[in-house]
């Protein structure tokens, strides 16, 4: 069966050149004569349906027992199918397009364990069913393991039940509009870090020249800046870029854009350092709301392993949120074993201080307030970013459309249609990776500490998409057999082509075939999406089993805080802390970070 299907494929691929207007032998329906029905439910619309018409056709006319027929479904039906998925005529098949309301399924005992099926079955000594020959290996891993979760235990990831089969990958990007960038006298280039050392360029995402490091770049105001769209930038370099795309600095005076940047989400200001929102309390013995969190985050430096609280850690590595805490107690103490062992480490550069989860948390909320106005007591707001009530119903894309800001953070889904409004508004756009917390030396080099550049991690959220079985539905095995088809690697190469994710498997991502493409708006710079993909998991309304205890929270940071209307220390203080709090007192998942 497996050769017919790749025989449908390439079926599948004439269907979509022959929509395109080109010519090609065979085809013809797909039959259902004598064929078991499969009833597969999914988002099929404008985007996506010509190559999920392709992909149907291709898997009927290649499959000798079963027959798909994929009932399109508006975006956003996955939300709430806990009643279908209850009843007796559940589809065979269904897309779960968000994963935070993966596990809540799964807790209901509404979708199948997959497990079964990448083991043979057999009878009487025979094998009636062949084991999955899909290679789970060479699909990202933090896609599949998001689909990995024991309903018993609460944990999800590494070897827990596998409940679901994910279709593509869309990581957090940072779109920019290049022609804002270029009519502001900056300087584009696209060098990857490791290719750094051989140019008279140094390893950063944003930096200025007194001299210009090569030929044919533009001067501004006597100095040469220059954006290399294949390093992240630091939090210093964010931030000084964006005010020369703020009205209202001086040094963003003729503008291009109102404002410099835009991002609703704290994730990678957060995460870089090694720190989250949501943290285990061994006193509490329960999950707390950890964004206030003062205690610093530590880089471990140095070829040798060291050992914190019993835990190993290699060059390069953060310390978990016990360890932090662990530390921090050592040295509090003064005296001791543990003060000894842990002075020790950082005497000899073992351990290195980065910013606490709340100094990322203070910067992250500094962007959008006012200019002059306390965030804190110690941070004061820098408004290179617009306020939620500034931006009310626009979309992201038409942020970067209209001018009103030259680097937005969305989500890669996003690309297609903001390609698509910026070719209909003639500007010219791309991607570049986030922002990451990095360390420089005076002269611009990368500071090391015992001989390790102090960086912190690369980070984005990313969001997936999943096909499962309904636990009620009925030929399961047929079922299989559809989604292992359009989460195999022939059908992803077909799917590629809508730009609305990035290919499952790690082989067709890397592939010339996509680093090549150009259909549907996508941009050049697919190095960077690469890149935040690797680096890339979750968001917090995916780490237990529903989001619930993010809104009690989410709802007051994203009104009153990030408007300027209650500083940071006000949020700490208010109730929905403690609610919070109560909430996750409630949850039996274990959070999800793989």
């Amino acid at each position: 069966m497996k050769k017919k299907l790749l025989a449908g494929l390439a079926l599948a691929s004439c269907a979509v050149m022959a929509l395109a207007g080109v010519g090609c032998n065979g085809g013809g329906s797909g039959t259902r004569r004598g064929k078991v029905q499969i009833t597969v439910w999914a988002v099929s619309d404008k985007n996506n349906r010509t190559e999920m018409n392709a992909l149907e056709k291709a898997f009927n006319e290649s499959n000798d027992r079963y027959f798909a027929k994929i009932i399109a479904k508006p975006a956003g039906f996955s939300s709430s199918i806990d009643g279908t998925l209850r009843g007796n005529s559940a589809p065979n098949v269904v897309q779960i397009e968000d994963e935070r309301y993966f596990k809540g399924y799964v807790d209901q005992k509404l979708i199948t364990n997959l497990d079964e099926y990448f083991v043979d079955k057999t009878e009487n000594g025979e094998v009636v069913r062949a084991a999955s020959t899909l290679d789970l290996s060479d699909i990202w891993e933090t896609a599949v393991a998001r689909y990995r979760y024991n309903p018993d235990t609460g944990y999800s990831g590494g070897n827990e039940p596998l409940y679901g089969l994910p279709n593509g990958i869309a990581p957090s990007v940072m779109y920019y509009n290049e022609d804002a960038l270029k009519e502001n006298g900056i300087n584009v280039i696209s060098i990857a870090e490791e290719d750094i050392a051989g140019t008279k360029y140094l390893p950063h995402g944003y930096y200025v020249y007194d001299e210009a490091p090569a030929t044919g770049l533009t001067a501004k105001g006597g100095k040469y800046h220059v954006f290399n769209n294949k390093i992240p930038m630091n939090w210093d370099e964010l931030v000084s870029i964006s005010k020369l795309f703020t009205r209202s600095y001086a040094e963003g005076a003729g503008s291009p854009t109102t404002f410099g940047f835009y991002n609703e989400w704290w994730f990678s200001f957060g995460w870089s350092v090694g720190g989250d929102c949501l943290e285990w309390d061994e006193e509490k013995d329960q999950y707390v709301f950890a964004l206030g969190e003062e205690t610093a985050n530590y880089l471990v430096t140095g070829k040798d392993v060291i050992t914190v609280n019993g835990t190993q850690y290699k060059e390069g590595e953060i310390l978990s949120y016990p360890d932090k805490h662990f530390v921090e107690d050592a040295l509090a103490a003064g005296s001791g074993a543990n003060y000894d062992a842990v002075r020790g480490y950082v005497e000899g550069k073992q351990l290195y201080a980065l910013p606490s989860i709340r100094d990322a948390f203070k910067l992250f909320l500094s962007l959008s307030q006012e200019k002059g106005k306390p965030v804190t007591e110690e941070e004061y707001g820098l408004q290179i970013s617009p306020t939620p009530d500034i931006i009310g119903n626009k979309s992201k894309s038409n942020l970067l459309t209209s001018n009103e800001v030259a680097f937005v953070v969305e989500g890669y889904n996003s690309a297609r249609e903001l390609g698509r409004l910026m070719q209909t508004a003639k500007k010219n756009w791309n991607i570049a990776p986030l922002y990451q917390y990095r360390e420089y030396n005076d002269d611009g080099t990368l500071k090391t500490v015992n001989g390790t550049e102090v960086k912190g991690k690369m980070s984005a959220h990313s969001g997936t998409v999943c096909w499962a079985i309904p636990q009620n539905a009925k030929a399961k095995d047929g079922a299989f057999q559809f989604i292992e088809f359009m989460a195999g690697p022939e059908a992803q190469k077909v799917m590629m082509k809508t730009n609305q994710s990035l290919p499952n498997q790690k082989s067709v991502a890397y592939s010339d075939e996509y680093l090549n493409m150009t259909d549907n708006y996508i941009c050049s710079n697919k190095e960077a999406i690469l890149m935040q993909t690797a680096n890339s998991s979750v968001g917090d309304w995916s780490y237990l089993e529903n989001g619930s205890w993010v809104n009690v929270w989410a709802n007051v940071l994203n009104t009153d805080v990030r408007n300027g209307k209650m500083t940071l220390d006000e949020f700490f203080r208010h109730d929905c802390i403690e609610k919070t709090n109560a909430a996750l007192k409630l949850m039996h998942a274990k959070k999800f970070n793989g």
